[in-house]
């Protein structure tokens, strides 16, 4: 329960009560999060044990049947990291609507039959970034870790140039006009 709260605290920041987070189901989510991410550390530390005698065997048949082994983690912890990332994208997603269909107070900014939180839904797409960029920068330390030669498309390689391109731009954009608020 306290590892609980402290989620709470450190991710919501007293924006909302415990009330409002537990009939939007965040804690069942964040139970079912911590699950996926106890799993995957189990299977991690499983590969890593399997690792050492995969790299000191020399038997050929031996070394495919470890070789079977890593690959058969591998595939169960990158399936648990995909729905990881699920659960975190839905509990930010629920966060993110919360309080969205409350009373319309007319303003400068009312937007009529569609309201909508902004900041919160940017937010739930920031951390979607965060995460998946996080995810491909644990890949590449992989990758980098093996020594081996790769070689990656190109259309692929444009793919994460373009990305930081863009969220750098946008925070660019974003902190000067704070900037010239102030």
């Amino acid at each position: 329960m306290k590892l609980l709260e402290e989620h709470l605290v450190e991710k919501y920041e007293g924006k909302f009560t415990i009330e409002q987070l537990v009939n939007e189901g965040i804690p069942k989510l964040f139970m079912k999060i911590e699950a996926v991410k106890k799993k995957m550390a189990k299977l991690e530390a499983d590969r890593k044990k399997a690792v050492v005698p995969y790299n000191t065997e020399k038997d050929p048949a031996k070394k495919e049947k470890l070789l079977n082994i890593l690959k058969d983690l591998t595939k169960k912890i990158n399936a648990l990291r995909k729905n990881l990332i699920q659960l975190q994208d839905m509990e930010d997603k629920y966060v993110s609507n919360m309080g969205v269909d409350d009373e319309l107070s007319l303003s400068e900014d009312t937007d009529i039959g569609h309201p909508d939180n902004e900041p919160g839904m940017l937010r739930s797409d920031l951390s979607t970034i965060e995460r998946n960029a996080e995810e491909l920068g644990e890949m590449m330390a992989e990758f980098e870790a093996s020594g081996e030669e790769i070689d990656f498309p190109h259309w692929w390689q444009s793919k994460v140039v373009l990305s930081k391109e863009y969220i750098t731009s946008a925070n660019d954009y974003l902190r000067a006009e704070l900037q010239k608020g102030k």
